[in-house]
């Protein structure tokens, strides 16, 4: 399964599926947004269960406690089990357009198509907005309503509990329940494999690296609480125009849109700055031992 032939085939396939969802994603968003709950949810079963068994044998599979993953745990529960719950509705709208779709920026999510690992982690930050945009202005989509902006319904104070205060209970609830996993139910574990990676781990495994240096800005000795609090405070900053997308499709889709072209920007990045570089050196390696033949 290393052979080259072998590699380069399961790379073109996974290009092409990961060009044909793209396509599928914009059919259903444009024809049939009510439909885009159940193309989500087609995608996100088979995509997790492969993720997890990629990430288990890497031992990376503990990144996968992180908020992103409980957010589409949260967002199922919404669409079938409480999809007329308004608050819940909010809030979801809330976490996917805010802090998962802004980690698209901030992990630099790309678009690279023959990558199954990095496809799988823009779905999972991109779809649950989606999501979301279609429940949110499925009607006006049907009926070709787009004004520029509807009148902000409830005070001031109710839209900072349905855009703010309620998906950030969401948020802690969350944290809570992850702390309690790496910190008290699985401490030794983490502490005896070493190897075993945690977001944590991840952003400060380079000493010389931006994110350590920002993490251990109180010390090392202090650089979990450090996170923590880094985690909140992105949290609640990207949730500050919240309201504002909710009462305005045109926003709301230039939002996304800046979103997604940063991603095709990232993927550019990646196919013209490091994916041509190794193809070039591969075949100048070819070049070389034929002429040696």
């Amino acid at each position: 399964m290393s052979e080259p032939g072998f590699v380069m085939t399961l790379d073109k396939l996974s290009f092409v599926c990961g060009v044909l969802t793209i396509m599928v994603i914009e059919a259903v968003l444009l024809l049939a947004p009510e439909r885009m709950g159940t193309l989500y949810t087609a995608l996100l079963i088979p995509l997790m269960v492969a993720r997890y068994i990629i990430y288990r044998t890497d031992r990376i599979h503990y990144f996968m406690y992180d908020f992103c993953y409980y957010a589409q745990v949260l967002l199922l529960v919404y669409m079938y089990k409480l999809p007329d719950n308004m608050e819940l509705g909010k809030a979801m709208f809330s976490i996917g357009n805010g802090p998962l779709c802004v980690a698209i920026i901030m992990w630099r999510n790309s678009l690279v198509f023959h990558s199954m690992d990095k496809m799988t982690s823009m779905f999972i930050h991109i779809l649950p907005p989606l999501v979301m945009f279609s429940r949110r202005w499925g009607d006006h989509l049907a009926k070709r309503e787009f004004s520029l902006y509807e009148r902000i319904d409830g005070t001031i104070l109710s839209n900072l509990k349905d855009f703010w205060l309620g998906p950030f209970c969401l948020y802690w609830l969350w944290q809570a329940i992850y702390l309690i996993k790496t910190e008290v139910i699985s401490k030794r574990k983490l502490e005896y494999n070493t190897d075993m990676m945690t977001s944590l781990r991840w952003l400060t495994r380079k000493k010389n690296s931006t994110s350590y240096k920002l993490i251990s800005v109180f010390g090392e000795h202090n650089q979990l609480p450090t996170f923590v609090l880094i985690q909140a405070v992105y949290t609640l900053v990207t949730f500050l125009v919240m309201p504002l997308l909710w009462h305005s499709i045109w926003l709301h889709s230039m939002y996304l849109g800046a979103i997604f072209i940063i991603a095709l920007a990232n993927g550019a990045t990646y196919y013209f700055h490091v994916f041509a570089k190794r193809y070039i050196e591969e075949i100048g390696k070819l070049v070389s031992e034929d002429k040696v033949e």
